[in-house]
């Protein structure tokens, strides 16, 4: 910053000359702001304080993903990066004085005070490049002598104490533009407005805001001309009144000598901007969005929805993700290219992808925007619901039960299954009797009724909130109830919720809240918070628990409803994973991962609701989940699952109702029980997902439930 030794008969004469210029507007205001003139011409230095900016979002890798804010403001550093072009248009049009000018034009502001006092009001300013600064950055814009007098002593000290550099640059900085292309945004500065107002074809269907080092000299003019006044030459709204105003600064710069004659007529014969459409831009990145909505709800960043909104939204807070543009790449590919989604109308889908050591959000495949006005990987409840998926939380809370549950023990699968008031069940195919780990591979729906009973409503609904869905549900319409489809998937959840309850048990029963951002710095470099030292964990289930059910998942993949579709490239890659299926096949769900290393959840459906046709989860979702655990594997080492342990080692007991009729587990030694001798009968359903050569496949067997809809549980009906 440049400080002048100004003196003060100076600032008296040009406060002077300005009232003279004014007297015939206003006289006696402006001599009642003489008595205040002393304070404004201070000896202390001005501050244009800091700019309202938007929060920048990055990817891990420190990849520039988008913005967030009210404003659309990308500051320039220096006056170097804004070509002089631009500069000159802008000088020429706005302050044509300004280089040899102390803050004001005093013929200005007199041609200004004439037209001023002929109307009777203040109309015009006649204000520099310098006044505008002030009266954007410390004034208020509303126009009274009193406020004319204030800002001409506050520009004439801007000058002293500033390089006319710095004073461009601030103001090409804070001029606005317009409305940004984001909804509910202004683009404010140059290079915003660059961005804003200009396309460059991109590689394939999409464009790009051009880059401030790429504007022409015609595009220049446009964007001084519109200084002015943003709403009257916004060449999109008003293309006519745009181009004369272009004309008009050409001119301007060719009679200030800054143009040619036949560089006036090239860049008049450029045509106008016309590419107003959001569609044509590469597709919004809802990282983007999931963040704004996080930070802005984060007490981290503020006390009160004001103070987080003030930081987020204006503060020019550097914001780092966990979003691995890797694995969101092989994400994209798994779930939207080659061999992922088919081509039906209506139907899409999403996967989420959650580093099971730290919860770490790294990959999330989303419909975009122009299918779905939010993200439904993290929509909040109700969410989809998540067919035989969420036999995994059954199966979790049984083993970390104090009933000694393991995967050996007998439950039978008989169909048709009734519980008297609680409901009925039944299967399409499989029944007899079976060992908990054989009921797992086959997702038995009659079996895991059965041992839901056993094992407790409470057990398995405490359980759930524990390893991944979301507690906020407690109290509302959408929190989990006591009722016999629960275990059947009818409760809605969202892939989030799914993929963190895999990445629970892949991390030995250690539950991690999921988080999307990494670490956040203020606009000077300090941080705010970082959430790696702070997400430790909760032991939500016993690791035992948890190991043993990775165990007993590794044959849902090996021989059980996600074989083959589910199995990885590299025979020595072992992985675990369930599928789900609900009612006529409107939701089709596989989740699963390698222990300590990779989870990801899978769901594929119809946006607008449950449409039947999304086929088993074993099908298009098992086959998604490998294509992307694949591509996310291929460099990492191979995952050792840890010992199965203690609740896998246990001898088999047996499920069944005790003479009250409660469902319980059996000790061992219990071989006989109501209903007579125990004889393990289990016949498996047909193969769920064969190659193409076998016969039809099956996810899991079809479910009639016979109880209540509510909010939370959805309808009663067929569930896989």
């Amino acid at each position: 910053m440049v400080v002048r030794n100004g003196r003060k008969w100076l600032v008296t004469i040009l406060v002077g000359g300005l009232l003279v210029g004014m007297c015939f507007a206003a006289l006696i205001p402006g001599i009642v702001t003489l008595a205040t003139a002393q304070h404004y011409t201070s000896t202390e230095a001005l501050t244009l304080g800091q700019l309202s900016e938007p929060s920048t979002v990055y990817d891990a890798k420190g990849n520039v993903i988008g913005y967030i804010g009210l404003e659309k403001r990308e500051p320039v550093n220096s006056l170097a990066e804004v070509p002089k072009i631009l500069q000159n248009a802008v000088i020429a049009t706005e302050d044509s004085t300004f280089w040899t000018n102390d803050g004001f034009d005093l013929a200005g502001t007199a041609r200004a005070a004439i037209k001023n006092a002929t109307s009777g009001r203040i109309e015009q300013g006649g204000s520099t490049i310098t006044q505008q600064l002030v009266k954007k950055r410390l004034l208020s814009s509303k126009q009274t002598v009193n406020r004319k007098v204030k800002e001409l002593i506050l520009a004439v000290r801007l000058t002293h104490q500033y390089s006319k550099r710095e004073i461009l640059t601030q103001y090409l900085n804070t001029v606005y533009f317009g409305p940004a292309a984001s909804p509910g945004q202004g683009a404010y500065g140059v290079k915003a407005a660059v961005g804003r107002f200009f396309l460059v074809a991109d590689p394939g269907p999409y464009y790009r805001p051009e880059r401030l080092d790429e504007i022409t000299l015609g595009q220049a003019a446009l964007l001084a001309g519109i200084i002015r006044s943003p709403a009257d030459y916004d060449p999109f709204a008003h293309p006519d009144a745009a181009k004369q105003r272009r004309s008009f600064v050409l001119q301007r710069m060719l009679d200030q000598g800054y143009i040619t004659p036949q560089q006036r007529v090239a860049a008049n014969a450029e045509p106008l901007p016309t590419i107003n459409d959001a569609s044509v831009l590469q597709p919004h990145d809802i990282w983007t969005d999931e963040v704004q909505k996080r930070l802005l709800n984060d007490p981290r960043l503020g006390a009160t929805p004001q103070a987080r909104e003030a930081k987020v939204l204006r503060g020019g807070l550097q914001i780092y993700t966990t979003k691995d543009p890797d694995l969101q790449a092989k994400a994209d590919d798994a779930v939207y290219g080659p061999g992922g989604l088919p081509n039906k109308p209506g139907f899409s889908g999403a996967l989420v992808a959650i580093d099971p050591r730290t919860g770490a959000v790294k990959a999330m495949a989303v419909p975009p925007y122009a299918q779905l006005q939010y993200n439904i990987a993290t929509a909040e409840f109700p969410g989809r619901q998540t067919g035989s998926t969420w036999k995994v939380i059954t199966e979790a809370a049984a083993f970390d039960s104090d009933k000694q549950f393991s995967p050996n023990d007998f439950v039978s699968g008989a169909s048709p299954c009734a519980f008297g008031k609680l409901g009925e069940t039944r299967n399409a195919e499989g029944s007899g009797s079976g060992t908990i780990r054989q009921m797992t591979e086959e997702s038995v729906n009659c079996a895991f009724a059965r041992i839901e009973l056993a094992v407790g409503f409470d057990k398995v609904i405490d359980t759930a909130y524990k390893v991944g869905i979301d507690p906020a549900r407690r109290g509302t319409a959408y929190e989990l109830k006591p009722y016999l489809t629960l275990t059947l998937g009818t409760i809605g959840a969202s892939p989030l919720e799914m993929a963190t309850v895999a990445a629970t048990i892949a991390d030995s029963g250690v539950h991690h809240d999921p988080y999307f951002v990494q670490r956040v710095t203020d606009s000077s470099g300090r941080l705010v918070f970082d959430e790696a030292p702070t997400n430790f964990g909760t032991q939500a289930i016993s690791p035992d628990a948890a190991n043993c059910e990775m165990d007993v998942l590794r044959g849902v993949i090996k021989h059980g409803t996600g074989h083959p579709n589910a199995e990885l490239a590299d025979p020595n890659r072992i992985a675990f994973g369930k599928t789900g299926t609900t009612d006529r096949k409107a939701d089709a769900w596989f989740l699963g991962g390698t222990p300590g290393q990779l989870v990801a959840a899978v769901w594929h459906g119809a946006l607008s609701g449950t449409i039947p046709g999304a086929g088993f989860g074993g099908q298009i979702p098992a086959k998604i989940w490998s294509r992307f655990m694949n591509a996310a594997l291929a460099d990492q080492p191979i995952a050792v699952f840890p010992p199965a342990g203690p609740v896998c080692d246990r001898p088999g007991g047996r499920l069944g109702p005790d003479v009250t009729g409660q469902w319980t587990r059996f000790a061992p030694d219990a071989t006989t029980g109501p209903g007579g001798p125990f004889v393990p009968t289990f016949r498996p359903s047909v193969r769920q997902n064969p190659p193409p050569t076998s016969a039809p496949s099956v996810d899991t067997t079809p479910t009639t439930v016979a109880v209540p809809p509510t909010p939370g549980n959805g309808p009663p009906g067929h569930r896989h």
